[in-house]
């Protein structure tokens, strides 16, 4: 799919490059009203951040969280199933991998991807980095905090998912890293606008032709949660629109529930319908929903 320009790509910190800061690497691309990519979190998950404490990132939807499980969760051949599902639908779309409770599980469900011919992620912690095969058809996104760089040698992943704060941020970009390859940053928000130290509003801009129409974030996303919820986004568990273990792929896809969060555009919520900045302002609505408990909420936006 062809992307469009994001505001903030390609800016390089030694042999590296930032390629995208506080929003997913798909935010800019075209949509076109159909399933693109599909996260599949396969555990509770040991990630730094728990559900019921407040995960702060930008980019939580590709990570790895602490998650409360409301049910058994499902096993890998369910996902396995989902992932045959998903490829007879798109034949060009993407499958992330986050939030396993044992590293070979998301190995396993990454080379299963891989060899069906799926552009597949898989999200690595720090502490796995040295359990990732050399040789594999699957692309590795190493996670890491900030104040753990310093342990970082030309480490065997293809991305960086660097999480930081905006400070941080601001110290990363003179710093010299000694990884080749592009670097994803993670920006960690306060719970409040009130504890800000920088103006997100710096950080949104995009520019995405289909953000009239579609929401340029959850658009042609679906998640699939431990137990086999589907929901819109990783971090709204709250927001189910289907279960795998009762229902295929393509009859979830048909639902409006589903449609209505693809096309929740700046349009749908006040004030930012009157704003001149709504079209190429990309904001995490499951940022706003964990701080103000409404899919609708500007917590976050200084205006």
């Amino acid at each position: 799919m062809e992307k469009a320009k994001v505001l903030t790509y390609e800016i390089p910190i030694g042999d590296a490059r930032i390629t995208t800061v506080s929003k997913p690497p798909w935010v800019a691309s075209p949509h076109k009203g159909a399933l693109e990519r599909m996260i599949l979190m396969i555990g509770q998950g040991k990630g730094v951040f728990s559900e019921p404490s407040f995960i702060p990132r930008s980019l939580g939807c590709i990570g790895n969280n602490r998650l409360v499980l409301y049910r058994d969760p499902i096993p890998l051949k369910k996902f396995k199933r989902v992932i045959d599902e998903f490829r007879s639908i798109t034949k060009s779309g993407e499958i992330y991998i986050t939030n396993y409770d044992d590293i070979e599980d998301a190995i396993e469900l990454a080379e299963y991807a891989a060899f069906k011919g799926i552009e597949t992620y898989v999200t690595i912690a720090v502490e796995d980095w040295d359990r990732v095969p050399e040789e594999r058809k699957f692309k590795v996104i190493g996670e890491v905090l900030f104040n753990e760089l310093s342990n970082v040698r030309n480490p065997n992943v293809d991305i960086l998912l660097i999480m930081a704060t905006y400070p941080q941020y601001k110290e990363l970009l003179n710093k010299k890293l000694d990884f080749r390859g592009e670097v994803w940053v993670d920006i960690l928000y306060p719970g409040s606008l009130r504890l800000m130290d920088f103006n997100p509003l710096e950080l949104r801009k995009i520019i995405n032709p289909t953000s009239i129409v579609y929401n340029n974030c959850m658009a042609g996303l679906i998640a699939i949660t431990p137990e086999g919820f589907v929901i819109p986004c990783p971090l709204l568990r709250k927001f189910i629109v289907g279960d795998i273990t009762r229902e295929n792929l393509r009859s979830i896809l048909r639902k409006q529930r589903l449609k209505k969060f693809w096309k929740l555009t700046k349009d749908a919520i006040s004030p930012c319908k009157t704003c001149s900045l709504r079209y190429i302002c990309h904001d995490c609505r499951a940022l706003e929903y964990q701080a103000t408990g409404d899919i609708l909420g500007i917590e976050f936006c200084p205006l």
